[in-house]
């Protein structure tokens, strides 16, 4: 039996593994899958081989990335904490502070990019009232301070370093689906010139047709009703959405009607 007794050795730099090819990506994220140490909602090896994707692209390394990605109602992003850090290494700024109290407190945030632009946004109770999220069960009745926060961070973030975040939303943001009610334009069929002359254009959906996504469209609408800053964005709102609140079903409708009048007193 050898006796040679090989020491250990101390110091050295710690570095983090980089995977530098898809499959030493999904060969990592099966690893950590296997070890049952992922956060909650990454499970399997594909959920995880995502989140490291996504921290990679922002410059985050895999272990920091599945604590800081978060996958909520289907899409990837990133927990509010981890934003500062990623602005602060790329040379930007950021500052943030609380004013007013009870029904006045309003949270603010402020970008300086490295050319010294500065960008800042807002989120007040008054905002988070109009979205309905004010007194919500959940973070916004345990943290209230903490998600107007995170709110007036997602906003500023997002317009001042959309470089940075590439337009990933902060999770704290996304405590409700996001939903796509953009409503779909009539489709163009492209035909040449010798068959016929202009192109044609196919029927758009039937303007009486009940709405398919209520409940997301009342979502954005509270939204947009949250942010706007005037009688005159406020107007614009109601004549954007005419069309569609007169396609949601009765009870919806009364409710988007009322979201209207309530912002206009």
């Amino acid at each position: 039996m050898s006796t040679n007794i090989v020491p250990l050795k101390a110091g050295g730099q710690i570095l983090p593994i980089i995977p530098q090819s898809i499959e030493e990506i999904f060969r990592l994220a099966q690893g950590i899958a296997a070890s049952n140490l992922a956060p909650q909602g990454m499970r399997t090896p594909e959920q995880i081989m995502v989140a490291i994707m996504t921290g990679l692209e922002l410059g985050l390394p895999p272990m920091f990335a599945i604590q800081k990605i978060a996958v909520i109602n289907g899409r990837p992003s990133i927990w509010g904490d981890a934003v500062p850090a990623l602005l602060w290494a790329r040379g930007f700024k950021l500052r943030e502070w609380m004013d007013g109290d009870g029904e006045k407190l309003t949270a603010h945030c402020e970008v300086t990019r490295p050319d010294g632009d500065k960008i800042s946004r807002a989120f007040s109770v008054a905002n988070a009232r109009k979205a309905g999220l004010w007194g919500k069960t959940g973070p916004w009745s345990q943290h209230p301070e903490r998600m107007l926060q995170m709110r007036a961070r997602g906003f500023c973030c997002r317009d001042g370093a959309s470089d940075v975040l590439t337009g990933l939303y902060i999770a704290e943001e996304l405590q409700e689906p996001l939903r796509d009610v953009t409503p779909a334009k009539a489709a163009v069929l492209e035909v040449p010139d010798e068959i016929q002359p202009q192109a044609m254009v196919l029927a758009a959906p039937d303007a009486d047709e009940p709405l398919a996504d209520a409940d997301g469209f009342l979502f954005k609408l509270e939204e947009d009703i949250a942010l706007c800053t005037s009688v005159e964005e406020l107007s614009e709102i109601e004549a954007h959405n005419r069309d569609m609140i007169a396609r949601l079903p009765k009870a919806q409708k009364t409710k988007a009607e009322q979201m209207l009048k309530d912002a206009a007193e």
